[in-house]
């Protein structure tokens, strides 16, 4: 009979070991993407460096990043020397076609994903079989249609999942999904086949 090995700490339980603490689509992000040692990575809205961080603690990788502002670009880079940072808007990646195994992103609001250019991006930067994995923060779907419904609050200015999804399927990507993965993110996924 296999007997299964339980980890005990209580730091490394509530993700506080090593100083990094993962907010919840980081986590999100972290827990679904399918990554291995010597894979490349591209987070693309970069706020903070723990999300590379943590997963170039975790694999021996290629950890890149964009930054929305200057500013934070040259934050990211003095945090994460060993990364590639650099400024730029998501619709214009300045990496070569065909470098990346995945592409992860944040999404907050409909401005950040409200024109889908920045998917067609993705599709271009990363290798066949890449995965695109885009983390949603906010009321889950049916809790916001009922919200919405019964004119409690207005709900525009979200990104909508079946929105992101089409878009996502307009730009060539595959096998794409959907899921509450946390109380408050939800996670699109989708896959560049070769």
């Amino acid at each position: 009979m296999l007997d299964r090995v339980q980890e005990r700490s209580w730091k490394r339980a509530l993700g506080v070991d090593a100083g990094l603490r993962l907010r919840g689509a980081q986590r999100a992000l972290a827990q679904w993407a399918i990554v291995d040692d010597y894979n490349s990575v591209l987070d693309l809205r970069c706020k903070d460096a723990r999300l590379l961080k943590y997963l170039s603690q975790k694999f021996s990788l290629r950890a890149c990043g964009m930054a929305d502002d200057a500013a934070d670009a040259r934050m990211l880079r003095e945090v994460l020397p060993e990364a590639e940072i650099f400024c730029a808007r998501p619709e214009d990646i300045p990496w070569r076609e065909a470098c990346f195994d995945a592409v992860l992103c944040q999404l907050n609001k409909a401005e950040d994903g409200a024109d889908h250019s920045f998917l067609q991006e993705a599709m271009r930067v990363l290798k066949p079989n890449g995965q695109l994995l885009i983390a949603l923060e906010g009321l889950p779907e049916p809790l916001c249609c009922a919200v919405d419904f019964m004119g409690m609050a207005s709900m525009e200015g979200r990104v909508k999942p079946r929105d992101l999804m089409r878009g996502m399927e307009d730009a060539g990507f595959e096998d794409i999904s959907y899921r509450t993965v946390r109380p408050m993110v939800g996670l699109a996924m989708g896959w560049k086949r070769g």
